[in-house]
């Protein structure tokens, strides 16, 4: 499997693609194209069509969450699909696969919605709408983890919060959105539908920019005594917070066009 990501907080030297607040990822295999969430604006968009990838056959788009740093860029995508159909180009069947409550209003401390920007209703024009709280397989080796079980203390309960896991040959490798469940609960439960306690990587967000230095300390000291081979935070992970975790395990870069591939 090959992962691209298509946009993150950070950009790399000599790139000169775009960077925002926000995450999007596309995985590819020899028959099929994934995009995990959609990020805030069409970034994501102008970045895969500088790093050669087209969006135009993507067959799932997975949505970790509501938030619209995840789901804004969706109405872009929207766009970009009805401009490409009333061209006369064809596109094949597109699956959104997400939380049954992914498109709820998310009011912040002002009020302020930071859910969806768009009308959900007319997505059912260009792409199926597939809602599940429960685990569901992608290809054979990458799943959809559903609702998370939240067994360990988090300071979130927004229950659309989601994952991927692929199952690579060396174990598993995570693929997070914000992990507003909390990063342990999200592992524990990949390992739990999988049947497989190896974590290979963890790449994603980790919501930690607001964390204290107790519960980063906490955090690491779990994810070191995972044996993680490969570590990338991002995102919503804060300098502060990398350096902390750096301290227990070692934190790989990530930036908008960070490429990586997995047996």
């Amino acid at each position: 499997m090959k992962l691209t990501v298509l946009v993150d907080n950070n950009t790399s030297n000599d790139r000169y693609l775009l960077g925002e607040p926000a995450f999007s990822v596309l995985l590819e295999n020899d028959y099929q194209k994934t995009l995990f969430d959609c990020g805030f604006s069409d970034a994501f968009i102008k970045n895969a069509y500088k790093l050669g990838l087209d969006l135009s056959d993507v067959t799932e788009i997975i949505l970790s969450h509501g938030h619209n740093d995840h789901t804004g860029g969706l109405l872009r995508l929207e766009d970009l699909y009805r401009k490409m159909l009333k061209a006369g180009i064809s596109l094949n069947l597109k699956t959104i696969i997400a939380h049954p409550e992914v498109f709820d209003v998310n009011l912040d401390e002002n009020n302020v919605n930071i859910g969806y920007p768009g009308k959900p209703e007319t997505l059912c024009d260009i792409f199926e709408l597939e809602y599940t709280s429960n685990p569901r397989e992608i290809t054979p080796k990458l799943i959809y983890l559903g609702e998370i079980d939240k067994k360990y203390n988090t300071d979130y309960r927004y229950n659309d919060d989601s994952a991927l896991v692929y199952k690579a040959q060396e174990g598993l490798v995570v693929i997070t959105g914000c992990s507003h469940s909390g990063i342990r609960n999200i592992i524990e439960h990949a390992k739990m539908v999988t049947k497989d306690d190896r974590i290979h990587a963890l790449i994603g967000g980790l919501h930690l920019y607001n964390k204290t230095e107790y519960k980063i300390r906490e955090i690491g000291i779990y994810l070191r005594d995972l044996n993680i081979k490969h570590f990338y935070p991002c995102h919503c992970c804060n300098l502060n917070s990398k350096i902390i975790l750096s301290e227990y395990l070692k934190v790989n870069d990530v930036y908008s066009g960070l490429e990586l591939t997995f047996n």
